[in-house]
């Protein structure tokens, strides 16, 4: 269940290819807690003054075990952004009869992530990862360790009808991917369908959807659309929670697993 939901994370910065070239700001692509790594790479700071928004979306993930019993489960996420390219995510996440609310703002004008995770089993932390234009002169270079090529899946874009999500002109793309048989163990093809509808002109994906055999489906659909400016206040550290310096040259790419 959770694969589900990093694979949506990563679909904001992927979103369809196109809009990465046309975009005029970009929506951050993960969110960090204080505690879980991922592999979800950092965004990319988006031009200044940008279309501010609050964006709150509801995530499905279904999947079928091979009993025929089916797991469901729902995340809501909430995103907003001001002129200045800020932003901020909020996902409310239920585990083990636990509601826990995950954070994470990113500043770019002062090039600062701050990350905490509010919940019955987590401390009141906010950890804060800075980013270091050059690092120090004495650190030795990181060891060049050999890589696998690639390996190729066969995959075929095409673009979906426009339309509107959430009062917004979406345009849609669907790419559909091949995974040939024994690349991952698997006896025959496996096909994997995404589907992402964008606004090219805010830089968000509005509506996803991922069909995967091996995971499960996933649906994001966005529920509600604010185009005002959000509070400045809610880009600040929570008061009373302690603040804890990563102390790394570069903020780890971090996010929900």
């Amino acid at each position: 269940m959770r694969i589900g939901t990093c694979i949506f994370l990563l679909a904001l910065s992927f979103a369809p290819a196109h809009l990465q070239q046309t975009a005029s700001a970009q929506a951050p692509a993960s969110i960090a807690t204080s505690v879980p790594t991922c592999t979800c790479p950092t965004p990319t700071p988006p031009p200044q003054h940008v279309q501010p928004f609050s964006l709150k979306q509801e995530t499905t993930h279904i999947q079928t075990l091979p009993d025929g019993t089916v797991v469901k489960s729902v995340e809501e996420t909430y995103n907003i952004r001001d002129a200045e390219g800020r932003s901020r995510r909020e996902i409310i996440r239920t585990q083990n009869g636990e509601v826990d609310h995950i954070f994470q703002i990113y500043d770019y004008v002062t090039q600062t992530r701050y990350a905490w995770t509010v919940g019955a089993s987590f401390p009141q932390v906010v950890t804060i990862y800075r980013v270091r234009q050059n690092p120090p002169p004495d650190t030795p270079p990181a060891p060049v360790n050999p890589q696998t090529a690639p390996r190729y899946y066969p995959q075929n874009s095409e673009s979906l009808p426009p339309q509107k999500v959430a009062g917004i002109y979406a345009t849609g793309n669907r790419i559909t991917r091949t995974i040939p048989a024994g690349y991952e163990g698997n006896d025959h093809d496996l096909t994997v369908t995404t589907e992402a509808w964008s606004s090219s002109w805010m830089g968000i994906a509005l509506r996803y959807s991922s069909d995967d055999p091996r995971t499960g489906k996933t649906i994001t659909e966005t529920t509600s659309l604010d185009l005002t400016a959000p509070d400045p206040a809610l880009f600040q550290p929570p008061a009373g929670y302690e603040l804890k310096e990563a102390n790394q040259a570069n903020p780890p790419p971090q996010a929900v697993k």
